[in-house]
């Protein structure tokens, strides 16, 4: 099959694209490399889900660049805007995995072409494992210049990424954790070899994130961290603090608003926002963010997770 033209005009509403992956040893380990996350739960079998799992952030992953198996992966110059990623169930190493989204929406809006593409992963049993939601921009007018700046940071929700100074991280979510509590951050860099993995350099695609040729070319100062990519360190971080529940009912929304470069270091931060009591149980509500050493915000979002 021909690939697409991955620009605005190009993409089809409704058109569904589907994928099957078996999630064996050898996909696995790429995922725990490209993600920089040797969590146990992903290298012994001594786990709370009775056995070595796949990185669910991996999955999540792979479906943010489920598209290109339709779109020519190595002509696409896209500015990915937000991702949203809901977590249901984790899959075990060794299960068959269902990918299948399609194109919900495309809007245009200050010149910007906007298209939203919606993806879930299912198990063998038709179980939903992970839900991802990812906007991108698809059309770029030609004044833009490219890696000062993404999105906005809008609406009544507005995060406001001021880290309390006089406060101890926790370590892990509590009910009693008042709000403005910070969890523990995770501290990454952005190193080439994983974000070539994680940009798909084994299936031979050059693009921004893997080509400092193509990424120059495209107008940016050197290959750029896949959005994506900060936005699994950010889910690592909230895994670690929420533990097993985070990856059977974790939700998150991040919004890109800089770009991380190649060698850059980044502090992934969520405080609580508040305690929200469910039928279920009580949820955290937190606020995210990443910031690089010089205080730039690279990105903010939301996101929630039950107490276990």
């Amino acid at each position: 099959m021909a690939y697409k033209e991955p620009t605005y005009e190009a993409v089809e509403i409704g058109e569904i694209i589907e994928d099957v992956v078996d999630a064996d040893n050898h996909f696995v380990k790429s995922l725990v490399f490209a993600l920089d996350d040797e969590s146990p739960w992903y290298t012994t079998e001594n786990t709370p889900f009775g056995g070595r799992i796949v990185p669910s952030a991996g999955i999540a992953k792979e479906l943010v660049l489920l598209f290109l198996l339709r779109y020519d992966p190595n002509k696409v110059v896209g500015l990915h805007q937000k991702e949203e990623v809901f977590f249901h169930k984790p899959a075990p190493v060794g299960s068959r995995i269902t990918m299948r989204g399609s194109y919900t929406d495309k809007y245009m809006k200050r010149g910007k072409g906007y298209t939203v593409f919606d993806t879930e992963a299912l198990d063998e049993n038709g179980d939903l494992l992970v839900r991802q939601i990812s906007t991108e921009i698809m059309r770029i007018p030609d004044k833009i210049e490219l890696g000062t700046g993404g999105a906005k940071a809008e609406g009544k929700n507005k995060v406001v990424p001021t880290w309390p100074q006089n406060r101890v991280p926790v370590a892990q979510a509590s009910a009693d954790l008042e709000p403005g509590t910070p969890a523990v951050p995770l501290k990454k860099t952005a190193h080439q070899d994983q974000m070539s993995v994680f940009g798909g350099c084994g299936k031979l695609r050059h693009n921004i994130h893997t080509d400092d040729l193509f990424a120059k070319k495209a107008g940016f100062k050197d290959t750029v961290c896949q959005g994506m990519q900060t936005t699994c360190w950010t889910s690592q971080m909230l895994a670690n603090f929420f533990g097993p529940s985070w990856l059977t009912g974790g939700w998150m929304k991040m919004i890109y608003l800089q770009p991380v470069y190649r060698g850059e270091s980044v502090t992934c931060r969520a405080i609580v926002k508040e305690t929200e009591s469910r039928d279920k149980g009580a949820r955290l509500n937190m606020e995210v963010w990443i910031d690089k050493p010089d205080g730039t915000i690279t990105s903010i979002g939301w996101a929630s997770g039950a107490i276990s």
